[in-house]
């Protein structure tokens, strides 16, 4: 499996028969950036606002999915979870998906934009081996929250998402306060924009890893 960072909160998730999956495609004007234009098979959106939901770089016409479900997309097991977008059951931002991945017998899991720490979440993407996970506040879960989940799912590697970087147009945290929460010898801030595994993790501690953003 390659997981591929395309920015903010967007992933290209790629089995090794090659079947594509994108989550929370971003529209330019929103976030400060351009997203990489990119071909897929499914599109996963987490919730209708235009940094996760916009199609424009998107080639070719792939399925998208953007309820709650239980599919597969040839070889990858797709399900969502419904949760919120902030702390006060959606009466601020509405709901949001969680979705979880199961491909090449390892569970990814993009968590969108929630804004709650919600233990029903926690209990259906427990051990699992890559989350993908908001860390910057004020419209998601802030560093302290992000810490909530990894502590009580346990994943084997977390990458962040959804913070502040210099390209960002709007004002989030930046990933440090996030990593400040770990021992240093468990964060690598990789050069790469993607994260190849070939079996599933066997790391006792949970690590995390910062991908750089991938530019067409």
């Amino acid at each position: 499996m390659k997981l591929q960072y395309l920015g903010h909160a967007s992933f290209r998730i790629i089995s090794e028969m090659g079947t594509t999956v994108v989550c929370d495609p971003y529209k330019s004007d929103w976030v400060g950036f351009d997203m990489a234009r990119v071909r897929c098979d499914v599109v996963t959106i987490s919730h209708h606002h235009g940094d996760h939901d916009c199609m424009d770089s998107i080639i070719g016409s792939p399925a998208e999915l953007d309820v709650q479900i239980s599919c597969a997309a040839d070889d990858i097991a797709v399900e969502s979870i419904e949760t919120f977008h902030d702390d006060v059951k959606g009466s601020k931002r509405g709901k949001n998906l969680v979705f979880t991945f199961l491909v090449d017998g390892l569970k990814v899991v993009h968590m969108g934009d929630i804004g709650c720490l919600d233990d029903n979440v926690v209990d259906k993407i427990n051990n699992c081996d890559v989350l993908l996970l908001p860390v910057g506040g004020t419209f998601t879960v802030d560093a302290i929250g992000a810490k909530w989940y990894v502590d009580n799912v346990h994943p084997k590697l977390v990458v962040p998402m959804h913070y502040k970087t210099d390209e960002h147009s709007f004002d989030v945290d930046g990933v440090d306060k996030f990593l400040s929460l770990f021992a240093p010898d468990v964060v690598q801030i990789s050069s790469s924009d993607t994260l190849t595994l070939y079996d599933a993790p066997t790391n006792e501690t949970t690590q995390v890893v910062v991908l750089q953003r991938f530019k067409d």
